[in-house]
């Protein structure tokens, strides 16, 4: 199992029984420190043939108006993926 990236915290809340139970390794991924060169082709790779079939399903967008309701939404665990919230829009 691999992890990559800090997006809320360095908290990992968790029990690591299974992980020596069943002799699985998790192991952390630090990009920052990888050349700009490997990182490139790992990125034409997830822009090609890599890239997720229904990835536009994954992310919604909302303007300001609307961003009280999905914020509602996102509470209470009805919203899955990235919300994009359009500044332009009211």
């Amino acid at each position: 199992m691999t992890c990559c990236g800090l997006v809320a915290s360095a908290d990992l809340p968790l029990n690591v029984f299974p992980f020596i139970l069943r002799g699985v390794s998790l192991l952390g991924i630090d990009s920052v420190q990888c050349p700009m060169e490997p990182r490139l082709e790992v990125w034409k790779l997830l822009a090609g043939k890599w890239k997720p079939a229904d990835l536009e399903a994954t992310a919604s967008e909302v303007s300001l108006s609307g961003l009280e309701e999905k914020i509602e939404a996102i509470l209470k665990g009805q919203v899955r993926g990235r919300t994009l919230v359009n500044l332009l829009e009211s």
